[in-house]
């Protein structure tokens, strides 16, 4: 295909339709995924008898890192390795419920795994490796670089740094070399798409990648060795469209790959990951943004990433768009058209409002725009940092009730206005998040001592370059992350007791508690006023949502005045699914929701309390800064189908898009699916297997949801326009 015909033909292809459809082998495995999904999450089940036999091997007077690095070698050289028919990626390891046997081996193990210390928590996953040095380097050029650092090492901190990670760097190659044999002995003799895989395999074990299929390959291996050999969960391929692009673009030119066969193997690295995740899990795809030197990072694989998103139709990866001024208008309307298919992808991040804020801490200009969505919408460096995302979560409403059940049960002294009242919750809120941070900083620096990541350290900047492991102070960036939910349970809650209680006196604060108390039982017409009469968080109005951003500006200022082991703590206001798991555990709020009923979802409204449309809601929830945010800022937007059907609708929802990041929005998301099919979904779950909505920074298959879960989504503001 011909430079021009083919930029026409791509041309026609971003402006028509976008659902490229699968060939019947890739179609077969993204069933399988499908279907592997439905079933729930498996193990590895030699694993534990992996790790005892490796624990075995450890010496009291041995540095921790060495046996760490074993276990990552031990795991890598015994996993059982899974081949589909039509994998045009492999190495993906069996997952299955172990047998009786192996469930009794593990029992004759216990001892020896109980002697194993703990991990002493805190993130290890949600983790992005350095694939531009991976993919310049090669598995034999990171360890060529580790043996000439080990010469010149100059404590025994250090050498047994470089061991460590020399140990753990060979159990990946070695993998890469067990997947390759496992495609020849596995080949049939007519074809040669196994031997080529075992070709792909056994040079990547060694040398750089040379070629587009290459490169996605040892992406894989990467992956995998990561989360499998060192319990990196949720490892991420990250900004594809910039680290694999010299690849693609060499290929194209010498006529090695075609744009279908590149798309391809992008679906089959999506399905190979959907074979590995669990239900609830989530790992990001990011694209577009700008690269190192602070250029538009557009290019043909952008599109192509968001076109296997499509084709494939399974819950992971989320693709998220980085988006900025001179992100091309051709590519946000090709988004756009691609979320009215109801994919829920991509979700659109505000590029430099995200770089300005790594800016504050203290990151470099050329690393600032290299940055990912470790899963939903948390922030990290790409391939330099070691951040724990949502450590913790927490529930914003519950400090508003524990004040209140202080109050009324006299442990506390009644305030005498809102503003005292206010006050209260606020010193509560600060004990809570300082209490968490002494928490963390234990943590982080037991980390140091029984922690400890040799392989993570191989690919993660400046590990290697400072002779620290990932876990010692080893990456150029380390801070830690939390994330506050039901800000607006919070904000519409004050705002009812200042309404109704202190500025009406129509309630004391003992009635207003009997109530919550009571679930609402016998307080219908109560919870019905607050509701429908009261100001609410979501639609411009500046009472409120002046409160909000009050509440917003000091929960980000007091995660800000902690450190965890001398690092920043940055504060978030998105949920996963917690949202619902912890509103499932709090009882009925002051903002009229009842006892057990799932918090709001994100950094906007609560459920259904948009009243005025999605420009309101979005109007206020940009009324705060978001720039402090990295911990992650979801804003969720609902329209039903018919709200985008024409073409001026699709230019309507790119305007409210792009008014949401100009106005410093952080991350807006969209739903385009209406209640009534969502509620024949939980009719009928075994038609709908694949219906895809977006949760809270990641999308999920919604009968695969809890049921709370499922009335959340659907309660959400269904808006019919604009």
């Amino acid at each position: 295909m011909t430079g021009a015909v083919a930029d026409t033909q791509l041309s026609a292809h971003r402006r028509g339709a976008t659902k490229p459809g699968l060939n019947p082998q890739l179609a077969q495995l993204r069933a399988a995924a499908l279907e592997r999904h439905g079933a729930g999450a498996c193990r590895v089940p030699a694993l534990p008898s992996i790790d005892a036999q490796a624990w075995l091997q450890h010496t009291d007077d041995e540095d921790w890192l060495l046996w760490r690095a074993r276990r990552v070698a031990a795991r890598l050289a015994a996993i059982p390795i899974e081949l589909s028919p039509g994998e045009r990626i492999v190495g993906r390891p069996e997952l299955r419920e172990p047998t009786a046997e192996e469930t009794a081996k593990t029992e004759r193990l216990a001892e020896v795994l109980d002697a194993i210390p703990p991990f002493p928590g805190g993130d290890a996953g949600h983790f992005h490796p350095d694939y531009e040095k991976l993919f310049k380097l090669g598995i034999g050029g990171i360890r060529a670089e580790i043996q000439e650092r080990l010469g010149s090492a100059a404590t025994a901190e250090q050498r047994a740094f470089y061991q460590a990670c020399g140990i753990a760097m060979q159990g990946l190659s070695r993998y890469a070399l067990r997947v390759a044999g496992a495609c020849e002995q596995s080949a049939d003799a007519g074809s040669t798409e196994r031997g080529d895989l075992a070709r792909i395999c056994r040079r990547v074990a060694a040398e750089p990648p040379a070629t587009f299929h290459e490169a996605i390959q040892l992406m894989y291996l990467a992956i995998i060795g990561l989360w499998f050999g060192e319990d990196h969960g949720l490892t991420t391929p990250g900004r594809m469209d910039q680290t694999l692009r010299p690849f693609y673009e060499a290929d194209l030119a010498a006529g090695r790959i075609t744009r279908q066969q590149a798309l391809e193997l992008i679906c089959c690295l999506y399905i190979q990951l959907n074979m590995v995740l669990g239900p609830g899990s989530a790992i990001s795809v990011m694209v577009g943004g700008r690269d190192r030197h602070g250029r538009d990072a557009t290019c043909e694989l952008t599109y192509l990433c968001l076109e296997a998103r499509q084709a494939t139709q399974l819950a992971y990866p989320t693709v998220g768009l980085a988006w900025h001024e001179e992100t091309p208008a051709e590519l946000t309307g090709f988004a756009c058209r691609m979320i009215r298919t109801g994919i829920g992808d991509p979700a659109f991040f505000n590029d430099e409002l995200i770089a300005s804020g790594l800016r504050d801490l203290g990151v470099a200009e050329s690393d600032c725009y290299s940055y990912m969505n470790s899963t939903c919408v948390e922030i990290k460096v790409v391939g330099a940092s070691n951040v724990w995302v949502t450590s913790p979560y927490f529930n914003c409403p519950q400090a508003l009730l524990e004040v209140l059940d202080a109050i009324v049960d006299g442990v506390l002294p009644e305030p005498l206005d809102f503003a005292a009242f206010n006050r209260l919750v606020e010193e509560r809120m600060t004990t809570v998040v300082g209490d968490a941070a002494q928490r963390l900083d234990c943590t982080w620096r037991q980390r140091a001592e029984t922690g400890c990541f040799p392989l993570a350290s191989c690919l993660i900047d400046d590990c290697l370059a400072s002779g620290v492991d990932f876990d010692r102070g080893g990456a150029r960036y380390n801070w830690v992350e939390n994330s506050f939910v039901g800000l607006a349970n919070l904000v519409d809650g004050l705002m009812a007791i200042r309404g109704l209680v202190y500025d009406a006196g129509e309630l004391t604060l003992d009635t207003f508690r009997a109530a919550l108390q009571a679930d609402f039982e016998g307080s219908e017409p109560l919870r019905q006023r607050i509701l429908n009469r009261l100001p609410s968080y979501g639609n411009d109005e500046d009472g409120v949502d002046a409160l909000a951003a009050g509440w917003a500006r000091f929960l980000q200022q007091i995660t800000g005045s902690q450190t965890i082991g001398s690092h920043p703590y940055v504060p978030g206001f998105f949920c996963w699914v917690m949202h619902e798991r912890l509103g499932t555990a709090t009882g009925a709020t002051p903002d009229g929701r009842k006892a057990g009923f799932p918090l709001a979802d994100g950094a906007g409204a609560a459920q259904g309390r948009e009243k005025h449309g999605p420009t309101a809601s979005l109007l206020s929830t940009t009324k705060w800064d978001h720039r402090k945010a990295l911990g992650g800022l979801v804003h969720n937007v609902k329209f039903s189908q018919r709200a985008l059907a024409g073409d001026e609708d699709l230019q309507a929802l790119q305007g409210l898009i792009e008014t949401y990041l100009r106005r410093g929005g952080f991350e807006i998301q969209v739903n385009v699916v209406s209640a009534d099919q969502l509620r024949k979904a939980q009719e009928r779950p075994e038609e709908y297997a694949d219906l895809l909505v977006r949760v809270a920074g990641y999308s999920d298959y919604f009968v695969h949801l809890e049921p709370n879960m499922q009335a959340e989504v659907i309660a959400r503001t269904e808006h019919g326009g604009f």
